[in-house]
């Protein structure tokens, strides 16, 4: 997420703090894998590969809605005065800031600017590990899941999360007991973010609602070939 050349952003002398922490507990990889996920090691975490077959798994996706369970991704808040987060994140995206309510995507990894001091941060470990030179600590994990399909809106009505979003657009909100950041990254894909011990319980909140809407859970594998073949309407 850097320019070229530079180990990773940073901001020197700036009051800035970042929390972040494990996202995949024991607890959620155990109960992915009593779910049916096929772990496999990833950027030295483990991730649900699959849940039986990658090609049914996109199928989801492209007609009905599919969940997915990011421990692929990690979270990280970063937070600071307003001028200082702003030029923190302008040296770390080498382009436009996104404002409070927008995030932009870089890489694989989204910048969600929540409020003018504020972000949070989503993308593979390897690039979140970047983003924690500053001073910071692991007391605030976070879990990231992943909606895609046509359905998607539907689900997240049913559970109350508004989403009427402007594609980068997000909103924070309250689901399953936690404090969270919903972004529209596309017209049919929506990211979550909750706090990383009730992410199984929101998880389960989503497949109850989408059940009678054909969701599915779906692993890593299916998100990857979608997004190197996408369907229209979802990408």
């Amino acid at each position: 997420m850097g320019r070229r050349g530079r180990p990773g952003p940073r901001v020197a002398s700036s009051p800035m703090a970042v929390t972040y922490g494990q996202i995949a507990s024991p607890v959620l990889v155990d109960r992915l894998e009593r779910a049916g996920g096929v772990m496999v090691m990833r950027d030295g975490h483990p991730v649900a590969a699959h849940f039986g077959s990658t090609a049914t798994e996109v199928a989801v996706c492209v007609k009905c809605v599919g969940l997915a369970v990011r421990s692929d991704l990690a979270v990280l808040d970063v937070t600071g005065a307003e001028r200082w987060l702003a030029s923190f994140l302008a040296d770390a995206l080498g382009q436009s800031v996104p404002s409070p309510g927008r995030a932009r995507q870089i890489a694989g990894t989204w910048c969600c600017r929540v409020a003018s001091d504020r972000a949070v941060v989503v993308g593979p470990w390897s690039t979140i590990a970047r983003w924690t030179q500053l001073p910071g600590d692991g007391t605030n994990e976070r879990a990231a899941l992943t909606l895609v399909g046509p359905r998607v809106s539907q689900v997240l009505a049913d559970v109350g999360l508004q989403n009427d979003l402007e594609i980068e657009g997000l909103r924070e909100g309250w689901f399953a007991d936690s404090p969270t950041v919903l972004i529209r990254e596309s017209a049919d894909r929506y990211l979550l973010v909750v706090d990383a011990q009730q992410a199984g319980d929101a998880w389960r909140e989503l497949l109850d609602a989408g059940r009678s809407l054909g969701l599915s859970m779906v692993g890593a594998d299916a998100l990857a070939r979608l997004a190197a073949a996408p369907a229209p309407g979802i990408f």
